[in-house]
């Protein structure tokens, strides 16, 4: 039986790992043009936007392996390790990619640093759901998105320094995390089960856990449809400041917005629907009106923004725990943030072809909010969850 001082230190420990996990996402969005620019010679920064989707869409398809893999590993042999080991693999490649002068190999280590860090939210939330009763696992998952959004934030004014300094603190704080996280225990209920293979394949075979992960998966959609298309959002905004002001404003405010969403989302676990749904109300109407927003209200506008980014996964997440066998819901959990991630690709792909006209993009974007609106909507009154085990 874990006491709780072994609690209070692997909660300490996921959260730190996490704040790596959004440290790492937002040093890519920060400091793309430079990194681009320096590593690879490329300056016209249509084509620099577009190497970034490019690289991107590989570091998601990272995710998803990765998701995968230690998600299967963490039912198999203990969530302990998979959470262990992910952290180490992303620490080396994320250090060796400032050496690199070729796009092909960078893109080799990015898809290996993200196939790292694609546990860490999940498998962190299944931990932390096995670990503490329902009251605490709430508090839990809220503090540990909101440690992850400071990684964001420290990542914006690392970034004053120097790409290649933001990539160093993200490898080695990742190596200081994976010695520390060497002590942490499995959970009481990992200790009673075991993930035989049989039982992970019903992940796939049953048609019940099917439709859950398909349900699970069109809840996030709309999450993620918001931090792929949030940072062309300034181009229509900006009148007088530089597009990348624009940006940090953008990432500022839309982490404070992640912030608030966590810190509310503890307060409704009786209400998960309730909550999603407002979620859901507030995504849509800002996501209609980006075009309407004056440049001094950016930081305000994208607090609101931020409102879907917080909470919002963290409550999908939890519902999680609630419709799957403890035997393959880490795998389960991965799985379907792994397939929202995926979903970038496709978000990434639209939007590479969109931003060549102004107003296609918003256009189009606004007709692709709506639909993952109502599907997302769906998605959520067809769930149906039962008692956590």
């Amino acid at each position: 039986m874990l006491t709780n001082k072994q609690k209070f230190w692997t909660l300490v420990l996921l959260c730190l790992g996490y704040f790596i996990d959004f440290y790492d996402l937002t040093i890519m969005s920060v400091s793309y043009p430079d990194v681009i620019r320096e590593l690879f010679g490329i300056t016209d920064m249509t084509q620099i936007q577009q190497t970034y989707l490019m690289i991107s869409s590989f570091q998601t398809a990272g995710v998803f392996i990765g998701a995968i893999t230690f998600g299967i590993i963490g039912d198999k042999f203990g969530r302990a390790n998979a959470i262990k080991y992910s952290i180490f693999i992303y620490s080396l490649s994320t250090i060796a990619a400032i050496f690199t002068h070729s796009l092909p190999l960078f893109i080799v280590l990015r898809v290996i640093a993200y196939a790292g860090l694609a546990t860490e939210f999940s498998t962190s939330t299944v931990l932390i759901v096995e670990m503490f009763s329902n009251k605490n696992a709430a508090r839990g998952t809220a503090l540990l998105y909101s440690v992850g959004v400071l990684g964001g934030m420290c990542a914006i004014f690392v970034g004053i320094l120097s790409w290649k300094m933001m990539f160093i603190c993200g490898g080695v704080g990742g190596l200081i995390i994976f010695i520390g996280r060497r002590f942490i225990k499995e959970p009481e209920i990992k200790a009673k089960i075991s993930g035989d293979n049989a039982r992970l394949i019903s992940l796939v075979t049953n048609k019940q856990n099917v439709v859950n992960l398909l349900k699970l998966f069109l809840v996030l959609v709309p999450y993620f449809a918001t931090i792929t298309t949030m940072f062309i959002m300034p181009n229509y905004i900006v009148k007088t400041i530089s597009v990348s002001d624009a940006t940090k404003s953008l990432l500022i405010g839309f982490f404070i917005g992640n912030i608030i969403s966590s810190l509310i989302s503890s307060l409704f676990f009786k209400h998960k629907k309730l909550f999603l749904y407002v979620s859901l109300l507030v995504f849509i109407i800002l996501s209609l009106m980006f075009n309407y927003v004056g440049e001094q209200y950016i930081l305000l506008y994208f607090i609101g923004v931020g409102l879907i980014g917080g909470g919002y996964p963290i409550v999908q997440a939890q519902l999680n725990a609630h419709l799957f066998d403890p035997s393959v819901r880490n795998t389960a959990n991965n799985v379907v943030y792994a397939l929202g991630r995926l979903s970038s690709i496709g978000f990434n792909a639209l939007i590479t072809t969109w931003i060549i006209k102004p107003e296609v993009f918003l256009t189009y974007s606004k007709i692709m909010f709506v639909i993952v609106f109502v599907v997302a909507v769906v998605a959520i009154k067809l769930i149906r969850a039962k008692p956590v085990v």
